[in-house]
């Protein structure tokens, strides 16, 4: 019987992700010493890879025929190399075949690879970064992905190369674990990894079946290994195979396709829930309601996938909430809520990716650091519970004392907290107008008050705003007045008031404060911009006032109490001046009762309730066929202070729907983004 998972000294069950342990040899070769073998053929890893993975998958030829996302899932990502080969070999298909994927097609998405591999042993940068050394001629796209390998941290790492219209999905995790948090299909497999003899804890039933499952027909697999019991297992769930000469010194290897000729084909519902998976749907032309920092986001994460896409929003761009001059990026996390604060990481990661790909630091955004103050004694334990009980990488956040809180921050602080290092302040409204500069995208302001299906046939629809017409999609971006565009849809969002207010260095009674990094406590506030400080912000429930207040001004003021002594000093100076009106803005934030953002495709809300009313009874019991949703209807909504770290992850996930592609995120994360979970709750509690 295996083991159980060891016991770390915090308290944590092993997390199944340890740095990879190596050894290099003399002429700078990685050898495993996890599972005492090497990652590649010493004389010629790259003949190898491309002997052994890449022609028997046929993949220039499949490629010629396919059309929309082609996605390919590795076993075991070692050192990049296969990926890299990959990535060459579809750059050689770009280059030969002028499918443009900067020109909008009216019928289908442009060519996308979607390169997903798993591994539960990686490298750190460092290392990836000398093992790659080793092939020279690889160096462009090695630097690429060099400086965007991810920190090593569990789960789903999503990489976008958009010159080459390419996505590598990493995961850290063990195979058993991460394969059934993918939607499928997948078009290919690599089957890499070390020897089973070596590693046998990979291949098994688990990989196998988990196959099954997300292949389609024709689906290839290619394997360096032609052991016994891994070819039977692979037959026995449906994939016919061909032993042949290995490379070099290796006697046989194998490859194949899956037909399932033994049993019924896997019933794609037994992979995942109906209701994440919208009906297939034509692409003609896109229409995003909302111009904020989730409009945005969404429209260019289809319009680098080739997609012609319309915003709408008569206010322009990033007015509303996304209006903010200085907004904190980080990620808020707790550690009894592991879907919150997975979901947090990996956006705050992307959008970390995102803003080095289009904005350089000091033009509309700074990774100058942020300190999340512990500020009260129950925030102080908070924090410390926090750290005991996890095992982030310093690199993502790790704790301060009074005295480096204040050596960080530039001022006397009172007390310490956790630091991002790689976090800082965003202006949402420069990162918009940077999006949407994409040739595909069209900004267009108009209010839309009008969202109607206009049905051409039985099996398709178009959506009318307003009086425009012609659109195969449309994507509810619009925060609050979402409810007013589908009033029969269950929604249970709240409208919060914020108000913030700007500090202008010049007239304030005090010395110049030496602000180095975003401080948040109560509220927050950054570095100086443009001689003015951006501080707040207040948070008022069933609030419609758009003007600003005295009152929130002040109590803005009382959040400088958390930010150190010359904070304190200036909110005393301020007290005599309280009359004064200061300058600010107000805003209306977008949230949800469980504080995570609604992303998806929205369900015909009558025709679930009534076909799928057994969930009333066991969720478990829920009927193994397709729901209806509203063909082509999505929601991007409810990210509340922190748009920032989510938009761009839901804006993948949002894509992803809609161009029929694997998640950017595990399964289970989806399904709690999903716009109708509420609806499915207020079901299971028998409460609708």
């Amino acid at each position: 019987m295996k083991k159980s998972s060891p016991v770390l000294p915090n308290g944590l069950t092993q997390a199944e992700l340890c740095k990879a342990k190596i050894e290099w040899d003399d002429q700078g070769q990685p050898f495993s010493k996890d599972f005492s073998d090497v990652y590649f053929n010493t004389d010629s890893g790259l003949d190898e890879s491309h002997f052994v993975f890449i022609e028997p998958s046929r993949l220039q030829q499949r490629w010629q025929q396919h059309h929309g996302s082609f996605t390919l899932v590795e076993t075991g990502f070692g050192t990049g190399l296969n990926f890299l080969l990959t990535w060459l070999e579809w750059v050689n298909f770009q280059q030969t075949n002028q499918a443009s994927t900067n020109t909008a097609n009216e019928e289908q998405t442009s060519n996308h690879l979607h390169f997903i591999s798993i591994e539960k042993f990686p490298l750190d940068k460092d290392q990836l970064a000398k093992a790659l050394s080793l092939f020279p001629h690889l160096n462009d796209l090695s630097e690429q992905l060099i400086a965007q390998y991810p920190l090593l941290i569990k789960g789903f790492h999503s990489l976008q190369f958009e010159q080459h219209n390419l996505t590598l999905t990493l995961i850290f995790d063990d195979v058993s674990h991460a394969l059934p948090q993918l939607n499928g299909p997948i078009d290919a497999w690599y089957l890499d990894g070390f020897a089973p003899a070596k590693n046998p804890d990979m291949w098994t039933d688990t990989l196998y079946s988990a196959m099954a499952k997300l292949s389609r027909k024709d689906t290839s697999l290619a394997t360096f290994t032609a052991a016994g019991d891994v070819r039977r297992a692979l037959q026995a769930n449906g994939f016919k195979l061909h032993k042949v000469s290995g490379f070099g010194m290796k006697r046989e290897m194998m490859h194949g396709t899956f037909i399932q000729n033994q049993g019924p084909m896997p019933n794609r519902f037994e992979t995942h829930k109906p209701w994440l998976s919208p009906a297939s749907k034509v692409i003609k032309k896109i229409a995003i309601i909302g111009a904020g920092i989730a409009g945005c986001t969404t429209a260019y994460a289809l319009a680098r996938r080739g997609i012609a896409v319309t915003i709408f929003d008569g206010n322009g761009i990033a007015t509303e909430a996304s209006g903010n001059p200085q907004g904190a990026m980080y990620a808020k996390l707790a550690a009894g809520e592991a879907t919150h604060s997975d979901i947090y990481v990996q956006g705050y990661l992307q959008s970390l990716r995102w803003l080095h790909q289009h904005l350089e630091v000091g033009d509309g955004w700074d990774n100058c650091g942020l300190i999340q103050l512990a500020s009260s004694e129950k925030e102080a334990l908070r924090q410390q519970k926090f750290i005991e009980n996890t095992d982030y990488p310093e690199q993502l956040l790790h704790s301060l004392s009074t005295e480096e809180a204040s050596k960080i921050s530039g001022l006397n602080m009172t007390c310490g907290g956790l630091f991002f290092p790689q976090a800082g302040w965003v202006s949402p409204q420069r990162l918009c107008q940077e999006l949407i500069k994409h040739p595909l995208i069209t900004l267009q302001q108009e209010s839309i008050t009008e969202l109607s299906e206009k049905e051409e046939s039985q099996t398709h629809s178009q959506w009318q705003l307003n009086q425009h017409t012609g659109f195969s999609h449309a994507i509810i971006a619009c925060a609050n007045q979402s409810q007013q565009l589908l009033p029969n849809s269950y929604l249970p969002t709240k409208s919060i008031r914020g108000q913030l207010t700007y500090l202008e260095q010049s007239s304030l009674q005090s010395t110049n404060i030496p602000l180095k990094t975003v401080l948040c406590g109560k509220g927050y506030i950054a570095p100086a911009k443009d001689g003015s400080f951006c501080l707040g912000a207040s948070y008022n429930i069933k609030d419609d006032e758009k003007n600003m207040r005295l009152s929130d001004h002040q109590k803005n003021f009382n959040y400088l109490d958390d930010f150190g002594s010359e904070f304190q000093q200036l909110h005393q100076n301020l007290i005599a001046q309280d009359e004064q009106q200061f300058p600010g803005r107000t805003g209306f934030r977008c949230t949800t009762p469980d504080y995570l953002p609604m992303t998806g495709p929205l369900l015909n809300e009558a025709i679930f309730d009534n076909e799928f009313t057994a969930i009333r009874k066991n969720l478990a019991r829920y009927p193994r066929h397709a729901t209806q949703f509203h063909n082509g209807l999505y929601l991007n909504i409810g990210h509340g202070s922190r748009g920032l770290t989510s938009a761009p992850l839901c804006a993948e996930l949002i894509a992803a729907y809609v161009c029929e592609e694997n998640f950017p995120l595990a399964k289970e994360h989806a399904e709690a983004l999903l716009p109708n979970r509420f609806l499915i709750r207020e079901m299971v509690r028998n409460k609708r």
